[in-house]
This record gives structure tokens, C-alpha cells and sequence, in this order.
């Protein structure tokens, strides 16, 4: 019984590339490469991803060997339900029976649309609430939980927090 995680990858790659956006090199792209060190996968899965996100115009994508991926727009306007359809190909949050249950089973024949009912109103109350939430706040809580907004905000360039953190003088926080 495997949920999907494209969300949440979807989520970790595009506050990524909002970081870079909003706190380092505006304009430059990022390889699937890096993106898939920062999600701990293979760079072919995040590439699926980045196409699905291309696709639903979140991201821009550019080819070659200098190329990668940008954020299309600001983190400010990107909501986790824009995030949430891009990525989620009608799934929906829960599955059903991978094969049709007995119809000759009054519970069989009647627990897909009962549940169904349940579900079609928790997924919408989710999407909702997606809704509320932009990319740009879950970027912000990501860096603050990290202890780099905090750099960011003393006003340390993007250069300098990497030499820190390479030399260990800082260290990301872990929540």
C-alpha cells in the first residue's frame, strides 16, 4: 500500500529553487543533479518530477549542459494546490482496492462509493488548505528552521554562508 510521494519531492525541489531565487543567484538555473543530492534520489526521478512541474508552468527548464531549472515566478504566488495538481496526475491523496472487491459482498459491492464520499471531502478540504500556503512560507520555515535566515538576515551573502558551512564554522539545524 504505497502512497505517492511526487508531492513532497515536488515541494522540496521548488522550495529549493525559491532559495535560490529569493536568497542567492537569481536568474541561474539548477541541475537535477543537485536538486536530486538535496532530495537524496536519483537526478532521473527529479527530472520527472521537473517536467510535471514544467509542464504546469512552475518551473522554466532549460536544456544542455549549462542548463537546469529556474522557478517561473515568485515563491509569493505559488500555492502547495498548484504544487499539489502539477505533480498529482488525478491520484489523489488516498487509493483504492487495486482490483475490484467482490460484488457479490454486500460491503464489497458498496465500500468503494461510501468511502468515496469520505475521501472526495477530505481531499478537498486538504486542497483548500493548500491553498492558503505558498511556496515562499514553507521556503522561509525551511531556511529559519535551518539557521540560515537567520545569516541571510545579518545580511551575509550566499558566498559567504556556503564557505561557513563548508568549513564548519556554521552547521544546519536539523528539526
Amino acid at each position: 500500500m504505497n502512497t505517492s510521494s511526487k508531492f513532497v519531492v515536488a515541494t522540496h525541489v521548488l522550495t529549493g529553487l525559491a532559495g535560490k531565487r529569493e536568497y542567492f543567484c537569481e536568474g541561474t538555473t539548477t541541475s537535477s543533479k543537485m536538486l536530486a543530492e538535496s532530495v537524496n534520489t536519483n537526478p532521473v526521478v527529479i527530472r520527472r518530477i521537473l517536467a510535471m512541474l514544467n509542464k504546469a508552468g512552475l518551473i522554466i527548464s532549460k536544456p544542455g549542459s549549462n542548463g537546469g531549472a529556474l522557478l517561473s515566478r515568485n515563491p509569493n504566488k505559488i500555492t502547495l494546490d498548484e504544487i499539489y495538481r502539477a505533480v498529482n496526475e488525478n491520484e489523489g491523496l488516498f487509493h483504492s482496492h487495486y482490483r475490484a472487491p467482490s460484488s457479490v459482498c454486500p460491503i464489497g459491492a458498496n465500500i468503494q462509493t461510501a468511502m468515496g464520499k469520505v475521501i472526495n471531502k477530505v481531499e478537498k478540504l486538504v486542497e483548500d488548505y493548500f491553498a492558503t500556503v505558498t511556496l515562499k512560507k514553507i521556503m522561509d520555515d525551511t531556511l529559519g528552521m535551518s539557521g540560515i535566515l537567520e545569516y541571510l538576515n545579518e545580511g551575509l551573502t550566499a558566498e559567504e554562508i556556503e564557505k561557513k558551512l563548508l568549513s564548519g564554522e556554521i552547521k544546519v539545524n536539523q528539526n
